[in-house]
Order: structure tokens, then sequence, then C-alpha cells
């Protein structure tokens, strides 16, 4: 009788067990893995930017230069021969930079004074201060013992400055001197028309550089594109707007400044014809 309930209660005890595994099939009795061995994910989540730079930055082509050395390489190519910018003087860049200055009334002085350069219209300190590299530096930047920082430190580390650094529709061929007179000052008017470059109508006073007329429509809309593309920038704002829709409105665009932008969207792969730039579009097509 004794041996005929230990049977009894041995199988009672056996389908109680069953029962609860019926009831939480999926409970696994295992021990945790430790937090050391789990398994790190193939492909981990994209890093935020940098505090200081707006979250909307745009995405870039493929054909997009990827730093500011190949623009300027792109850009002797496709535009060997030209007229620069701020003075109107014909160059030739197959002739070691030969410029025609007996055609625009240059005069000059100083090594920059004979070679054509790639002025940043929209200078690269106005977007470039926003990135915490330019701000603060970065370890990878350090020189001497000391953090570095500024637009070097920028453009070799963050790879969104180094592709608006080279936005090929941002950069013309200005005479080299012009573009160190022009430094990083906004553009505005200046009164008196002090002419410290010959007969060239280009002026800086008080930290500001006021360029020709006929070249100020093409500044503007390059300002209208720079704003749309890169938004969040503060490119276009409050203080210059007024001044860029006045230089937009006197001087249109014509027909070189079509085609050079057309030239551009068929090598960098993305319309200048954006934001209040649309307009334009059907007209220059």
């Amino acid at each position: 009788m004794f041996k005929k309930l230990l049977r009894i209660l041995a199988l009672g005890i056996a389908l109680i067990g069953v029962y609860q595994y019926l009831q939480n099939p999926q409970q696994d009795t295992r021990p945790s893995r430790p937090a050391s061995q789990e398994t790190v994910p193939s492909q981990l989540p994209p890093q935020p930017a940098p505090a200081s730079v707006p979250a909307q930055v745009p995405g870039f082509g493929v054909k997009h230069p990827r730093d500011f050395d190949e623009a300027k390489g792109i850009l002797r190519k496709i535009y060997p021969r030209g007229v620069e910018i701020y003075c109107g003087c014909p160059y030739d860049l197959e002739r070691k930079d030969r410029i025609y200055t007996a055609a625009c009334g240059y005069k000059g002085q100083g090594a920059r004074s004979k070679r054509i350069e790639w002025e940043h219209v929209v200078p690269a300190s106005v977007f470039g201060q926003r990135f915490a590299e330019w701000k603060n530096g970065h370890p990878s930047c350090e020189n001497r013992g000391k953090n570095a920082k500024g637009r070097n430190c920028a453009r070799a580390t963050s790879d969104v400055f180094a592709r608006m650094e080279a936005d090929l529709y941002n950069l013309l061929p200005s005479l080299g001197e012009l573009n160190g007179a022009r430094s990083n000052y906004p553009f505005g008017g200046i009164g008196g028309e002090p002419r410290e470059f010959g007969r060239c109508d280009f002026e800086v006073q008080h930290r500001v550089a006021e360029p020709r007329k006929e070249i100020r429509g093409d500044l503007a809309r390059i300002y209208f594109y720079m704003d749309a593309r890169y938004p969040g920038f503060e490119i276009v704002h409050r203080r210059n707007e007024g001044l860029l829709n006045a230089w937009d409105r006197d001087d249109p665009m014509d027909d070189n400044e079509r085609q050079r932008v057309r030239r551009i969207a068929e090598i960098q792969g993305n319309s200048f014809f954006i934001g209040r730039l649309s307009r334009l579009a059907t007209a220059s097509e």
C-alpha cells in the first residue's frame, strides 16, 4: 500500500510540471547572457550631427566634388578662359593664368594680382562657423600639442563642410588680390566710389565689399541658391535680404549666367533653380 501511494504522488508531481509548461511554453530557464557578451548589431544607428550644424543638411550626389581642391580642378578645366568677376578682366588659364588687364583697367600689386583664384561668393566662414570642428577643433587636428580649429580642421574632419565648401555654384573666378581684399566681408554699398585698383569698379571699406553692377544679380542669386540648398545656416537673413532682392531685380539673369548654371548642373548633378529661384527654371530651359 505504501509503495502504491508513492507512485500516485510521483505521478501527481509530474502532471503539475506538464501543466506549468503548457501554461508558459516560451519561458527560457537558461541563465541570461552577461551584458559584456551581447552581440553588437552589424549596422549602428547614424550618429547625430554636431549640435551647431542644422539637422536638415541635404545629402550629396556622387557627382558632387568631394572637396575644394577637386572643385578647383574641375573649374579650371571647364572654364580655362573667361572673365573674372570683380573687374571683368578676361583671363586665359592655359597661358599661365594670363590676365588681360588692359581690357579692364585693373592695376594691382603682389603675386596674387597675377593669378586667377576661385572665390567663394558666400564665404566659407558664413557656414563654417556653425560646425563644431571649426569652432572647437577636433582631436585629429592637433598641431604641436594644441587642438587646432578653423577652416582647415573642418575641411579635414567634416565631410558635410568639405562638400559645402566645394559647391561649384558658389565658386567664381576672381583676381587673387581682389579675392584677398574681399576676405569674408559681406557685400554692400560704399559711398564715394573710391578706386583702389585702377579703373576696376570694386571697393572694400569698413569690412564691406561693393562689386560692380554687372555682377550683382549673379551674386545675389548664388546667395539664394546656397540658402535654399543648405537650410538652417541663415545665409540669407534680415540684414542682407533687402539688398540681395534689389540686386536680383536690377540685374536679371542673362545668357552667360544661364549657360554657367546649366553646365554646373550637368557636372554636379543638382539644380540651381530651387527655393526662390524656382521662378527662373522655365525661362532657363
